[in-house]
C-alpha cells in the first residue's frame, strides 16, 4: 500500500484528481456489475414459481335484455336566465336598410282587389344643368 500511497503523492493535484474520478467510476461499476450478476443468478427461480390462479367466472344468461327507445323526446327544463343583456349581447344591425313588406289592397269584401296595369302612366325625367364654376 505504500507504494500505491508514494506514487499518489507524486502526482499533481489535477492528477490525483483524476485518479479519484478513476477509481470512483471502477467502485461503482463493480457494485452495479454484482447487482446484476446476482439477480440473473436468481432470475431461475423467480421464473420457476408457478403463475398465479387465474379465475375465471361465467354468468349463464337466459334471456337477453331488451332495452325500449323511449318514443317521447326528453325535455330538459332549465331555469329561465337572470343575466341582464349587455352591449355585446345584444343583436347585430345589419347594414342594409330594412325590408317594407307591402299591404295589398282590399276590396269591400275583404279580398285583396287584383294588380292592373296602368296604360297612360309614363316615366319623366328632367335634366338639370348645373352651373359650372
Amino acid at each position: 500500500m505504500t507504494r500505491f500511497q508514494n506514487w499518489f503523492r507524486a502526482q499533481p493535484p489535477r492528477g490525483q484528481w483524476v485518479v479519484g474520478c478513476a477509481g470512483v467510476a471502477v467502485v461503482v461499476s463493480v457494485c452495479l456489475y454484482s447487482l446484476g450478476l446476482a439477480s440473473f443468478l436468481a432470475r431461475p427461480a423467480l421464473i420457476a414459481t408457478p403463475p398465479a390462479a387465474t379465475i375465471v367466472m361465467a354468468v349463464p344468461t337466459v334471456e337477453r335484455p331488451t332495452f325500449v327507445a323511449p318514443t317521447v323526446a326528453p325535455t330538459f327544463i332549465l331555469p329561465a336566465s337572470t343575466l341582464q343583456a349587455t352591449p355585446t349581447q345584444a343583436p347585430i344591425p345589419t347594414r342594409a336598410p330594412p325590408t317594407e313588406t307591402p299591404t295589398p289592397l282590399l276590396g269591400p269584401d275583404g279580398l285583396p282587389l287584383p294588380i292592373t296595369d296602368t296604360p297612360d302612366a309614363t316615366l319623366y325625367f328632367q335634366l338639370a344643368q348645373t352651373p359650372q364654376p
